[in-house]
């Protein structure tokens, strides 16, 4: 499977407000399944198996507490890669960028309900790369006065969209795993921002601050 390096084609209808580009291979994907379960694992270790965040978020514990690590911060090879991608897709970010991301690991019975994710109107976007699972029904959106549209998931495939539409995905029958990600361009960082970003933050350690400086313009 093709990686951000190659080619970048969206294949989304012009008029659907979500691109969607191949970024891990079928092999990295097993590798993050794994790492998936063990930091599900390692939160229950550590006592935030209970930890209810947004209603929409139900029990999926990896999501309740997406604010207490970062996928990008553990993997900084995939972070260059996501640098890479968001700088040849998206030309309204201004960078450098805060960079939130965390994995959603489902179970049976288990979704998220409609939400969208908190950031500024154009300078802050949200993504989701599917890992594992059952690819249909996949993720339903929903814009403003419009009909939801259902968009099936594909193996190592990321979707990129605004922070504010609507998104869900319906309960599962067997497990199911991807990674969420809110990046915001650096005139949106709030003062909330700077203290998760803060490195003695005993409550947050979700954000970390990427930048495409060493690539030039």
């Amino acid at each position: 499977m093709k990686n951000v390096k190659a080619t970048l084609e969206n294949n989304m209808p012009e008029d659907v407000n979500v691109m969607e580009f191949p970024f891990f291979s079928i092999d990295e994907c097993n590798s993050i399944k794994s790492w998936s379960y063990d930091i599900e694992k390692k939160l229950i270790a550590d006592g935030h198996g209970q930890h209810k965040g947004h209603d929409s978020l139900g029990g999926v514990i990896t999501t309740n507490n997406y604010f207490r690590y970062n996928f990008f911060s553990e993997h900084p090879n995939y972070a260059e890669r996501l640098v890479d991608c968001l700088r040849k897709t998206n030309k309204y970010l201004e960078w450098p960028i805060v960079c939130q991301s965390w994995v959603n690991v489902y179970h049976d019975g288990q979704g998220i309900g409609w939400h969208n994710h908190q950031g500024t109107m154009g300078r802050s976007f949200s993504a989701n790369i599917f890992i594992d699972g059952p690819t249909k029904p996949g993720i339903t959106f929903k814009a403003f006065n419009q009909k939801p549209l259902v968009i099936e998931n594909k193996i190592g495939y990321i979707q990129i969209f605004p922070c504010e539409l609507m998104h869900m995905v319906p309960e599962t029958k067997e497990d199911r795993i991807t990674i969420g990600i809110t990046v915001h361009s650096y005139p949106s960082v709030t003062k909330g921002l700077i203290n998760q970003l803060a490195f003695n933050s005993k409550d947050y350690k979700g954000s970390i601050i990427l930048t495409k400086e060493h690539y030039g313009d």
